[in-house]
């Protein structure tokens, strides 16, 4: 990864640790999550440079792809959303509307 998106992996790192259980709180994940009482949900989490498809929803032919490649660097604050990079054009952009790919191995 170019070191022009190691912020991305910084900020996905600490989203990740954000929601860890930790010995501070004898074992159980953030103070927010406590204070709501509610679970933490990582059905959503991915892990860091994995391909995915970001469904195209401009100005698509019925026979157009629908999907463009990227790779994924990290998770939206404030919305259920993940930051998905596009190598072809050296763009990272932000997408709810992504499926990811198959892991190897």
């Amino acid at each position: 990864m170019p070191t022009i998106y190691w912020g991305k992996a910084v900020m996905t790192v600490v989203h990740l640790l954000n929601r860890s259980p930790t010995k501070a709180l004898d074992g159980k994940t953030a103070r927010h999550h406590m204070r709501l009482g509610m679970g933490v949900v990582v059905s959503y989490l991915c892990v860091f440079g994995r391909l995915a498809f970001v469904k195209e929803l401009n100005h698509i032919g019925k026979l157009d792809d629908q999907r463009t490649l990227g790779v994924f660097v990290g998770y939206a604050e404030g919305v259920k959303a993940y930051y998905i990079l596009n190598p072809a054009i050296q763009c990272v952009r932000i997408s709810r509307d992504v499926v990811f790919g198959k892991r190897r191995g």
